[in-house]
């Protein structure tokens, strides 16, 4: 195993004559395959974890979003099942046994067989580790000590804590109140409201960086009162794919404290359900659990009627997708095509690129009693 520190290859055997330290340079080795059971994996498997999420230590990133990352790795690497065993090696024996049989009619046959069982085998490996409802491979207590052990021999600079996200200043300087921004993010949790913030997203684009629940709490109110002095606000929104975050834009859109009896237009991005039930891609990390299902059930009528009977369905499964199961250039990405699509989408014109919300729920029109525009993208990123 190859020391990150030197590069240097260690045995298993050197690993323990040096106290799980380096033999050149002395660098502890956080975590020992050979000593796992359950799962196995090295200390260079963690630092690539840590390059691709953070985009080579440009990108801050949540504990969350490292976590989901760790799962979908091993996902990924999980070893064939008995099924899948029986179905590849016994049809390779098989199709052997076919070759072998190739100067009788029934060899073709045979071969043939074989060859089936082997891509079954395959399609059966595939759906395992594509499957549209996924199981965590480690609890998040067990990531956290796995992360802890970690840290307390290779520090994290871009991971953001609890005490990162309350450390932004308690008021903005005078000379920028007067002024207000062309849009503004508003997501459904102050963890991707704080992680959008720490990677300069309202720096690079000219755009406030709020939460459903009130974060930045030192500076909320100061930032509502700078965007309601633009009349022609776009607000984008991102969101879990659950009960919860199904119901930002209804908040946002008829709660006095957001923009109901404003002008805004609002672009919901997403996670919506049918971004996940339309698309095939394996990546949606998709969990189930009583609790969504039954905060599904109990849903207003006024967002349901904006949900598709299937998105409905698959909420009252509880069925549900975290926003932080997206690495941060993804959700970055996301944000970016959504902005980018809606002012092509003005300049030409034409919205089709996005669906409108309706009065009751049908396409192409906005609500009767506010001047709150709706549209929704039927695509993430």
């Amino acid at each position: 195993m190859k020391c990150i520190n030197c590069g240097t290859d260690n045995s298993f055997k050197e690993r323990l004559a040096n106290n799980r330290c380096c033999k050149a340079c002395s660098h502890p080795f956080v975590f020992e395959p050979k000593a796992m059971s359950d799962i196995t994996f090295s200390d260079r498997f963690f630092v690539k974890l840590i390059d691709d999420i953070s985009a080579n230590n440009t990108l801050k990133f949540t504990e969350q979003q490292l976590f989901y990352l760790f799962n979908q790795r091993l996902i990924k690497n999980l070893p064939s099942t008995v099924t899948e065993f029986i179905f590849i090696y016994l049809g390779l024996f098989v199709i052997i046994i076919g070759i072998l049989s190739s100067r009788q009619t029934s060899g073709l046959f045979i071969t043939a067989f074989g060859v089936w069982m082997v891509l079954s085998g395959m399609a059966i490996q595939d759906y395992q580790k594509k499957k549209k409802v996924k199981n965590f491979i480690v609890t998040p207590e067990q990531f956290r000590v796995y992360l802890n052990n970690w840290q307390s021999v290779n520090p994290i600079d871009g991971i953001l804590s609890l005490s990162q996200q309350k450390s932004l200043p308690n008021s903005i300087n005078s000379d920028i109140t007067a002024y207000s921004f062309d849009r503004v993010v508003v997501s459904d949790s102050a963890e991707i409201a704080n992680l959008l913030i720490a990677n300069n997203f309202h720096f690079e684009n000219n755009s406030a960086v709020l939460s459903i629940d009130g974060y930045p709490e030192n500076i909320f109110d100061m930032v509502m009162q700078m965007l309601r002095r633009n009349d022609n606000l776009k607000v984008y929104v991102l969101h879990d794919a659950s009960p919860s975050g199904v119901s930002v834009v209804n908040t946002l859109s008829n709660n006095s404290d957001w923009f109901s009896n404003s002008n805004v237009t609002i672009y919901d991005l997403g996670l919506l359900p049918r971004q996940i039930v339309n698309n095939h891609n394996p990546n949606f990390f998709t969990q189930i659990s009583e609790d969504s299902a039954r905060e599904a059930q109990e849903l207003a009528f006024e967002i349901k009627q904006d949900l598709t009977k299937e998105e409905i369905a698959w909420l009252e499964a509880g069925k549900f997708v975290e926003l932080e199961s997206f690495t941060p250039q993804k959700l970055l990405r996301v944000i970016s095509q959504g902005i980018s699509k809606s002012r092509q989408a003005h300049s030409n014109g034409d919205t089709s690129t996005f669906g409108d919300y309706g009065a009751s729920g049908d396409d192409g029109g906005s609500f009767d009693d506010c001047d709150v525009t709706i549209y929704t993208d039927d695509c993430f990123g």
